[in-house]
């Protein structure tokens, strides 16, 4: 169970309305594990219920389900789904993870406090056919859908996005744990209302440095062909619609360290993904850091901070801004009382900015600021048992 208190759920650029929850989310899993196969079954479902913002009070689940198979020696499958219906303290806008990833949804934007129901199937199949080398393939699909939208803000139009995937790698071991190859990828990004449609071919070369035990580094770099048709970014008062194609630059880095009591990892990226809901196709780009320390034996420390920049490249509606920036940092600490029992509590700061909103003239756009504070505190018993002989 948990509770938080958000100082601005509606994202308002001024006069702010706060709102606590409390939310208690049971869950139950199941996993199993053979020499050839391995399972998780897992579902979670509660309540949150609002201080100020009552309409938004309902249930939430999560069911998740994977699975890999050991096909043969040298071939493996992997089978996974995951839904969610959230609103509220549980929603995934929360947070400071605007880490980007090229096969996934947009972390680095939030919206107002809304019902949030998203679908995530992937399939992804692997052969290793030398000692050396592999070559895989995978397929995936992202469907995200808003209901019970607040009224009052900027963001008060949401969009519902679906994000097809599908690539083919091949990795070839370089030197001791370095592994290199290239991978294709095509993803096709539709959204509705708005009606637009983005197909993105990525060529790209990725390496994986594992320099030692302690010290990781791991790459991508490559060229991205993408065809865009919809509404033109900054279209009014003349909605203008965008069919063209074109070419952009993708690649992104993360390093990793950790020793006995703490660890490191940084980054950033530049990918052409989704708008999150709130905006249509955008070309993003990234930085975060984030570090952990063992404080004590029961108490961890962890910090991070990040920052996205989402350039539209189409938009679902004519009242769309160019561009939205997102700043965050966060502060939390977990406490391990014993195998069963935990408490988690944090802070977490976020500052997101729209740019070329549509203003009284066509020539003078507006920009739109919108900050929150979130405060939040867990607690969490865990109990496992084996089943069966």
């Amino acid at each position: 169970m948990g509770a938080s208190y958000d100082s601005n759920p509606l994202l308002l650029s001024g006069d702010e309305v706060g709102n606590g929850s409390v939310s208690i989310f049971p869950n139950i899993s199941i996993q199993e594990s053979t020499t050839r196969t391995r399972w998780l079954l897992g579902y979670a479902g509660g309540l949150t219920v609002n201080q100020r913002f009552t309409n938004q009070d309902e249930g939430s689940h999560n069911l998740n389900f994977d699975s890999q198979f050991r096909l043969s020696p040298h071939v493996n499958l992997r089978v996974a789904e995951n839904f969610s219906l959230t609103t509220g303290f549980f929603d995934a806008g929360n947070g400071t993870a605007v880490v980007a990833v090229a096969n996934g949804p947009n972390p680095s934007l939030i919206s107002p406090l809304s019902t949030e129901r998203s679908t995530v199937t992937t399939v992804e199949m692997n052969y290793h056919f030398a000692l050396n080398e592999l070559v895989g393939a995978s397929g995936s699909f992202y469907d995200l859908h808003f209901t019970n939208i607040p009224t009052g803000t900027t963001l008060t139009e949401l969009t519902n996005s679906q994000t097809a995937t599908g690539s083919a790698f091949w990795l070839r071991r370089i030197i001791g744990d370095d592994w290199g190859g290239l991978t294709y990828r095509f993803q096709r990004i539709t959204f509705n209302p708005g009606g637009g449609e983005t197909l993105v071919h990525s060529f790209l070369a990725l390496d994986t440095l594992n320099i030692s035990k302690r010290f990781t580094l791991t790459g991508f770099i490559g060229p991205q062909y993408f065809e865009d048709q919809g509404l033109i970014p900054g279209g009014l008062p003349v909605v203008a619609t965008n069919n063209s194609s074109n070419w952009s630059l993708a690649g992104g880095a993360e390093v990793g360290w950790r020793n006995l009591r703490n660890s490191l990892s940084a980054g950033f990226s530049r990918i052409i993904t989704d708008g999150g809901g709130v905006l249509g196709t955008v070309r993003l780009e990234t930085v975060h850091a984030d570090y952990r320390h063992q404080l004590t034996r029961a108490w961890v420390a962890h910090f991070s901070a990040g920052y996205g920049k989402n350039q539209s490249l189409i938009v679902p509606f004519a009242t769309s801004a160019t561009s939205i920036d997102l700043t965050s940092a966060a502060v939390s600490i977990d406490r391990n009382v014993n195998k069963s029992f935990g408490l988690h509590f944090g802070y977490s700061h976020d500052f997101q900015q729209q740019f070329g909103l549509p203003g009284v003239a066509p020539s003078s756009p507006q920009t739109f600021n919108a900050s929150r504070n979130l405060v939040f505190v867990t607690f969490s018993y865990q109990w496992l048992k084996p089943l069966g002989m």
